[in-house]
């Protein structure tokens, strides 16, 4: 099947520069907005489009800038035999390796590729070519033709796609079964009867209006319209191949399906077509779909298919999407600010995979907090509300997802994400020191380090920073949460004396009563969960953190610096 081997975009829209080299199968785009996402896909369609009628104007030039012209290639592999024609195409044949990349030179090793060239200049006019460096070199030029101009043409499964639900030059039904010849006799004689038909109902409806008009005609001596009748139009009524279209049992068409259904209809139809385009386009994959509808979009486009039948690139902010995907088939869309457009992958290991299913919603943020387990999230989830209660701008408004590093995985999906060009922080308790092993790889992703004091877990952070006020809170939460006998044996086995009512601040909290109450804490698992960290977080720390003491807001305050950085 072909396959878009390479495209290079330059001066297109919010794309000053992009270079990609996709893979076979599907290929799903994610990334913050305005980042290029759309306008890949844009020019893939433009510069494959069989048609030569496209319109462009300034809007479509990066920044405005006409004097820089559009220039968009793509490369595909996997010739069809008529573009594999040496004397007619040697000319413009390159060649490419998954490893090596594209080369302007066939060889014996590369294979075979051709490069469709779109430019528009400030003109405004489209011109495509076949382009190698040679050719160009040489003048020569060469285009693909039509017929085979056609079978390259994407399909494209938008938001609004209920052209392929009737028969027509852009149908998909065109290609599952054409309306034979003879049917256009058919057509003229339905039209005729329709036209009769009508002016046989209509007359009492319209009796008074043919009355005026034929007193009008009778005083304007036009003998034509003297016995004018109502009738449906000739032209208006003129029936072609695009008037026959899919209606449902009771005779409604299927354009009247909703959004989701439509595409999950056409999407299949585009699957059974065997002349299909060997690409298919999709913006915004979710739209109009329900999870268990996009899930089955996404197996009906081949995203399981062991050897995929058509190569798919589409786009998406679905956390659905990102979970179904394998993670060689997603792509991470990044702009470094100057309009160069990068796009990354992961290396496809188990652990990235498992990065992908449990912290989904994270990738579609700009920067990631990887926190080491629920209890760091439900902290940092309850400072933002608190934050939010008092209009200070919290870690999500500052585009910063957290994600749960899942305690001994917490460096592998850290390192994931910095794969992926997000900017990646790791928030981490300190109670097991990291290898250096461990902090070579870290340093080596990129990934910025924030931890506690040196020995000390979260729990046991907590109780050497928090006022005696909220340490006295700490426990009535952890009573109200996991119940007293609980937490009164959880506190025996660290000091048979010592139970939840001892905490008492009037009566002051030693030194020795913290360490014993961080140890309960954590070995008792009181606040092992998102919801009992973000309470912990939102009515205990926040409110002190001011008058906080140790290492504990200076890490959250720098984490805060990183986010806004």
């Amino acid at each position: 099947m072909t396959a878009i081997r390479q495209i290079d975009v330059r001066h297109f829209r919010g794309v000053r520069e992009a270079v990609w080299g996709p893979l076979p199968g599907v290929n799903a785009i994610i990334g913050s907005g305005d980042t290029g996402k759309s306008t890949l896909l844009d020019a893939i369609e433009l510069t494959l489009a069989p048609r030569r009628n496209l319109t462009f104007s300034d809007a479509d030039f990066w920044q405005l800038d006409v004097n820089q012209p559009i220039d968009i290639r793509v490369t595909i592999g996997e010739l069809p035999d008529a573009l594999l024609d040496f004397e007619r195409y040697g000319i413009v044949h390159r060649g490419w390796d998954a490893l090596v990349g594209l080369s302007d030179e066939p060889g014996a090793d590369l294979e075979d590729v051709i490069t469709v060239r779109l430019t528009v200049d400030q003109d405004l006019e489209p011109r495509w070519c076949l382009y190698s460096d040679r050719a160009d070199a040489d003048g020569v030029t060469r285009e693909i033709p039509p017929a085979e101009r056609k079978k390259l043409a994407p399909t494209r499964l938008g938001v609004y796609a209920n052209h392929h639900l009737a028969w027509g030059n852009r149908s998909i039904l065109n290609k599952l079964a054409e309306i034979p010849s003879g049917a256009g006799g058919a057509l003229a004689e339905a039209a005729r009867k329709a036209r009769a038909e009508f002016g046989l109902a209509a007359l009492d409806q319209v009796k008074d209006a043919l009355d005026i008009v034929h007193e009008v005609a009778a005083k304007a001596g036009i003998s034509g319209a003297l016995e004018a009748t109502a009738l449906l139009d000739a032209h208006g009524i003129s029936f072609s191949g695009g008037t026959i279209a899919l209606h449902n049992k009771d005779g409604v068409p299927l354009r009247n399906l909703g959004v989701g259904s439509s595409r999950l209809l056409i999407a299949g139809l585009q699957a059974a077509a065997s002349e299909a385009s060997p690409f298919v386009l999709v913006d915004e994959v979710e739209h109009g779909l329900e999870p268990h509808r996009i899930i089955r979009l996404l197996h009906t486009l081949g995203s399981k298919e062991a050897a995929p039948k058509r190569q798919v690139f589409l786009t998406t902010h679905s956390a659905v999407v990102v979970r179904e995907l394998s993670a060689d088939q997603i792509w991470r869309a990044a702009d470094d600010g100057s309009g160069q457009v990068r796009l990354f992958r992961t290396d496809g290991s188990v652990e990235s995979q498992k990065t992908f299913r449990a912290c989904a919603e994270a990738f579609l943020a700009p920067q990631v907090i990887v926190c080491e387990g629920p209890t760091e999230i439900g902290l940092l989830r309850g400072l933002d509300m608190h934050r939010d209660e008092n209009n200070l701008p919290t870690l999500a408004a500052k585009g910063a997802a957290l994600a749960d590093g899942g305690g001994d995985s917490m460096i592998a999906r850290a390192c994931a994400f910095a794969r992926l060009g997000y900017r990646t922080a790791l928030l981490r308790d300190c109670d097991k020191p990291f290898t250096p092993k461990q902090l070579e790889s870290l340093a080596t992703a990129g990934v910025t380090q924030f931890h506690w004091d040196h020995g000390l877990s979260t729990e046991e952070q907590l109780c050497w920073t928090l006022p005696d006020d909220e340490i006295e809170r700490l426990v009535e939460i952890a009573v109200e949460e996991n119940g007293k006998d609980k937490v009164d044996g959880d506190l025996r086995n660290r000091s048979p004396a010592l139970n939840s009512d001892a905490f008492c601040a009037s009566l002051g909290i030693s030194e020795d009563e913290r360490e014993h109450l961080g140890a309960a804490a954590k070995k008792g698992g009181w606040f092992k969960n998102v919801t009992l960290g973000e309470r912990v977080g939102r009515e205990v720390l926040a409110p002190a953190l001011d008058s906080c003491s140790g290492k504990m807001p200076v890490i959250l305050q720098n984490l805060r610096d990183w986010v806004a950085a």
